[in-house]
């Protein structure tokens, strides 16, 4: 029973896949990790679905998941804050008297209309841009060294021959 279940965690988290499930897998993680409210099990459920590495999703989602708030929130604020024509600075100071109000006042139509739908729309759209730019430098380096890897076989089955 004990080797089924470890065999069973093992093939969950296999990482011998191919370069895009790897390199999808990862950008998921990132943009979920990105996008407020999303975690690490909402991340390894939709790498299931979708048919991702979850091991890299995994890792892509545990890279970005908490720390980079204090990064990201300004970004997604000026983004919001462009497309809904708001200014950035009182969108972002808002967001944080609302969430300091407490969640009843958090979840009133006109704080999710004038600051979480903004945030929100922000938040998608940078995580959107890095995780695209996490799958396309991931996916190159990873054929890369798939690339490299052949060709090193190949030289190998050369040398074996002479």
């Amino acid at each position: 029973m004990k080797k089924r279940i470890r065999d069973y965690i093992k093939q969950f988290f296999l990482i011998d896949d191919t370069p895009h499930k790897v390199a999808g897998g990862a950008a998921m993680g990132v943009f979920m990790g990105i996008t407020p409210g999303e975690g690490v099990l909402i991340t390894l459920f939709f790498a299931y679905i979708l048919r991702l590495n979850r091991l890299s999703a995994l890792a892509g989602v545990l890279a970005v998941n908490m720390w980079t708030t204090v990064i990201t929130l300004p970004v997604a604020a000026a983004l919001g804050g462009f497309i809904f024509r708001v200014n950035p600075q009182a969108l972002s100071n808002d967001f944080h008297e609302a969430f300091n109000l407490g969640w009843q006042y958090l979840f009133s139509w006109n704080i999710l209309r004038e600051t979480a739908i903004p945030l929100i729309v922000g938040y998608v759209i940078e995580a959107g841009i890095i995780a695209s730019i996490v799958y396309f430098s991931l996916l190159y380096f990873l054929n890369k060294r798939k690339k490299v890897t052949k060709k090193e076989h190949l030289l190998a089955d050369e040398k074996l021959e002479k």
